[in-house]
């Protein structure tokens, strides 16, 4: 299933894909996002400039987050802090993490009216690319990698606190009944996607939230605890991978 271009949400894979091959298990890290924890390693995001207008001009900027954000001093309604891609004048590409160094808060898109990154608790200034133009803050934005790949597509390099899937065959069930478990956060929006081959495109992947019920799901909110969905597999080969919604904030 694709969706429209116009909802600027994108399914952004995070974690481990799990796949089944005649018979066998295997698990292939996938991407991951944001601080990194003891032993975890960074993961890449692809961003498709095409999917964002705004990214083909001059100081454009967008602004993608998977956690909602709220309250007049806005914060992240959930663990992950948005992420800032601004264009500037000369082509190049810079990913910032929206977290204001001085007080935590949120900030907006460059505005390129202005040429100003400022955030709306306490009026501090950054410049295009992160770094302090007025305080009060006395830090830059935390800038991460990104690499125009010349194909249309912006690969960034995220220091990663990502999590792991687990795939099993469901307990009592059949070959074509499979169980996947992996730990959540609070107010992400997670889906499954599936493809039999890896040249193949993902496809949304209905599933149960019980061993006998009807896959006929298509998101899981997170609330920080486990997950454990049910998933029907009738190919003799696939992959599966969980992911979190990542749209225009």
């Amino acid at each position: 299933m694709r969706l429209p271009r116009r909802q600027f949400v994108k399914f952004l894979t995070f974690g481990t894909a799990v796949s089944a091959l005649g018979g066998r298990f295997c698990q292939q890290p996938l991407m991951a996002e944001c601080s990194p924890l003891p032993g975890q390693k960074p993961g890449s995001l692809k961003i498709r400039l095409e999917d964002y207008p705004a990214l083909s001009q001059a100081f454009g900027s967008v602004r993608l987050g998977i956690n909602p954000i709220s309250g007049a001093e806005p914060f992240p309604n959930g663990n992950f802090y948005p992420i800032l891609i601004n264009r500037d004048g000369f082509g190049a590409y810079y990913v910032l993490d929206c977290e204001c160094k001085h007080a935590s808060c949120v900030v907006p898109a460059f505005d390129s009216s202005e040429f100003v990154i400022r955030c709306p608790c306490h009026g501090s200034e950054y410049d295009i690319d992160g770094s302090v133009k007025k305080g009060p803050t006395l830090s830059p934005l935390t800038q991460y990698p990104a690499t125009n790949d010349g194909q249309g597509d912006l690969i960034v390099q995220i220091p990663c606190w990502g999590f792991e899937t687990q795939l099993s065959l469901a307990p009592g069930g059949t070959q074509s009944r499979l169980r996947l478990d992996f730990p959540t956060f609070p107010q992400v929006n997670y889906e499954v996607s599936f493809r039999e081959k890896a040249q193949d495109a993902w496809t949304l992947a209905p599933f149960s939230l019980t061993p006998g019920g009807a896959a006929d799901q298509n998101a899981y909110l997170g609330n920080g605890n486990p997950a454990s969905l049910y998933l029907d597999h009738g190919t003799p080969t696939g992959c599966f991978a969980v992911g979190m919604k990542l749209q225009e904030l």
